[in-house]
């Protein structure tokens, strides 16, 4: 019994560890289609941001994948996933309506082939494609005529409980 309790364990890990593999493949992908064909500046990305979350029942620690900062205001979150994306999207567009005291304006999950690009204050789809996302000259033009939204308090903790949700369920481990 300990024998096949060691090959399960065995082959969870082995899982895990190819799961990793192909998340870091999708991160980088993503950064490089950021940097190379979007032309965002290194100093516009931020990988693995922390968050801190304000609950009800206390403060919880949040993570994204990577998020775009232009003229200091957080514009895209990107959630990279080796998986089915569609499971990502409630989890995406929460975290952008909720982690800072404005909605960050865009959110993105991706497969590294495919992705669902939110525009969050609309609640509507703009792309199915990383290609899809603004470049960094449209990026900046959007973010001209930009205002600081918050989400709405009765919308708000509704939001913060699924980001809070999905934090406890993310896997693989990305770090």
């Amino acid at each position: 019994m300990e024998e096949r309790k060691q090959q399960v364990k065995k082959k969870i890990t082995e899982e895990d560890q190819i799961e990793s593999m192909k998340l870091k493949g999708v991160k980088q992908f993503v950064w490089d289609v950021l940097i190379e064909e979007k032309k965002y500046e290194p100093r516009d990305i931020t990988v693995d941001p922390e968050f801190v979350l304000q609950l009800n029942t206390g403060k919880a620690k949040v993570s994204m994948d990577m998020v775009l900062t232009l003229s200091g205001v957080n514009f895209l979150a990107i959630k990279c996933s080796s998986s089915d994306i569609e499971s990502w999207v409630r989890y995406v567009t929460a975290f952008a309506r909720s982690v800072n005291d404005y909605q960050i304006p865009y959110a993105m999950v991706t497969d590294g082939e495919n992705a669902k690009i939110i525009d969050v204050l609309k609640g509507t789809f703009i792309g199915e494609s990383i290609y899809d996302i603004f470049n960094r000259g449209q990026a900046m033009e959007k973010m001209r005529d930009f205002q600081k939204i918050p989400c709405p308090e009765k919308r708000l903790e509704r939001e913060k409980s699924i980001v809070h949700a999905f934090e406890g369920i993310k896997c693989p481990p990305t770090k």
